[in-house]
């Protein structure tokens, strides 16, 4: 007896939301960041000694009380933020704890794409997205272009998004503007209306526009618009346009160092700068090369592209590059703006240490394309997967064995010196050294196994 594709699809969604799938999300949603940061930890992600921030503790009455699990002071991601502007309140540079921008500063719109599914483009996202809020106290705006929602999987439940999002919560569709509106056949939202969009997350001042199926719709309402042609706006526009009015209307405002009058946080002005405005965005595309992509692109200030590095993988990379130059020179020969005018980098990404194909292309594009791939990148890695199994990041992930903590541990590593290295590239001179360390390491290593 032979049945309709949307009744299979129906009785096959049904059984997914009975099983591990289902089950490992709804976890995900309730304990959203279980993990808690040891003083030592937060000394590091403030960039101060373990010592001076002992220091802090005794002597400031409005230091964190944090929690103890046995002998040790544990604290969450709120306390930290907590410490950081009790930091910034005497400092003589506040900034180096908030890492927020200046009202005359520009908004980077940090970019990750690739055409090839699998390359860890979405993972790779996220843990930029968490280590610019761990190391710096960074407001960051994650923007989800991909259907499949991966990057929202991060960052829904705990304190923020309280459920996986569905067809009634606004998307980059929607942000965008690509809808019609009652008298025009696109929308234009106000700074306002478009700012209601972001969701909280439990990461404090992340926030998210997530993706669900009917983001896809982005692309039906491109192509409808681009027959329309309606006069004033270029198909490519859109998702800029709407960021720059966003913009506009949320200038940064509040001094990091003004939180803590009297050496005591005030919390209702820490919680309304940390929602005032972003200090970055970060979009995770959709893993194609269409015409909403391209809206990201042209709204982007940098674009990383995350790619393993397999002779097939780099022959696909080939046609995206290719692809995606193509588009733009035909733009700029219509429209002379301004894009990606900040670092743009390749990204080699699930690399194995062990296979001489990957090292191999590696080295190649070192040497042919020094300044455009990163010299650290990600190692492949067996425990991601575990932190994956329940949509948690590596920084958010608390691992159950010692042996499991050996390997988050190992990739925590790498993953910091994967971020310092992009962050050297978008803002020189705000790296914290564990790029520079991982090389010494990884290539030190290499040398001695070759000789």
């Amino acid at each position: 007896m032979s049945g309709s594709l949307e009744q299979f699809l129906t009785d096959l969604s049904r059984g997914l939301d009975r099983t591990m799938v289902a089950v490992n999300k709804e976890l995900t949603l309730r304990e959203r960041i279980k993990r808690t940061w040891s003083m030592r930890q937060c000394a590091t992600f403030l960039g101060v000694s373990a010592q001076y921030l002992a220091k802090i503790a005794g002597s400031n009455a409005d230091f964190p009380a944090g929690e103890y699990i046995g002998r040790e002071r544990v604290f969450t991601l709120t306390e930290l933020m907590h410490m950081r502007a009790l930091l910034a309140a005497t400092a003589k540079r506040p900034r180096d704890y908030l890492a927020w921008r200046k009202p005359e500063d520009d908004l980077p719109v940090i970019s990750f794409a690739s055409q090839k599914g699998g390359t860890a483009k979405s993972l790779s996202a996220a843990h930029f997205a968490q280590y610019l809020s761990l190391h710096y106290g960074m407001r960051v705006g994650v923007m989800d272009a991909d259907p499949q929602s991966t990057i929202t999987l991060y960052f829904a439940g705990g304190d923020g998004l309280p459920t996986l999002p569905d067809e009634t919560m606004p998307t980059l569709v929607d942000f965008a503007g690509l809808f019609a509106s009652e008298d025009a056949p696109y929308t234009d939202h106000s700074a306002e209306e478009l700012n209601s969009f972001f969701q909280a997350t439990s990461w404090p001042g992340l926030r998210l526009i997530p993706a669900h199926g009917e983001t896809s719709e982005g692309e039906i309402q491109i192509a409808r618009l681009v027959r329309e042609a309606p006069a004033g706006k270029s198909f490519y526009r859109y998702l800029r346009d709407a960021i720059d009015r966003w913009k506009s209307g949320h200038v940064p405002q509040t001094d990091p160092g003004s939180l803590a009058p009297g050496g005591t946080v005030d919390q209702a002005r820490l919680h309304a700068a940390l929602n005032e405005t972003l200090d970055v965005i970060i979009i995770d595309y959709q893993p194609a090369l269409t015409l909403f992509q391209l809206n990201n692109v042209i709204a982007s200030t940098s674009l990383v592209i995350p790619q393993t590095m397999k002779g097939f993988d780099i022959a696909t990379l080939s046609t995206f590059v290719n692809g995606l130059r193509g588009m733009l020179q035909h733009i700029l020969s219509h429209e002379r703006i301004e894009i990606g005018t900040g670092a743009n980098m390749l990204l080699p990404t699930i690399v194995q240490r062990s296979n001489g194909q990957d090292l191999g292309h590696i080295s190649n594009l070192l040497e042919h394309c020094p300044t455009e791939i990163l010299p650290v990148f990600y190692l492949r890695s067996d425990a991601i997967a575990n932190a994956s199994d329940v949509y948690q990041s590596v920084y958010e992930y608390e691992p159950d064995t010692p042996g499991k903590r050996k390997g988050i541990n190992r990739f925590i590593s790498n993953a910091d010196a994967v971020n310092d290295a992009i962050v050297a590239r978008l803002w020189p001179g705000l790296e914290r050294g564990y790029a520079q360390a991982w090389m010494d390491d990884f290539y030190e290593d290499d040398e001695e196994s070759v000789t």
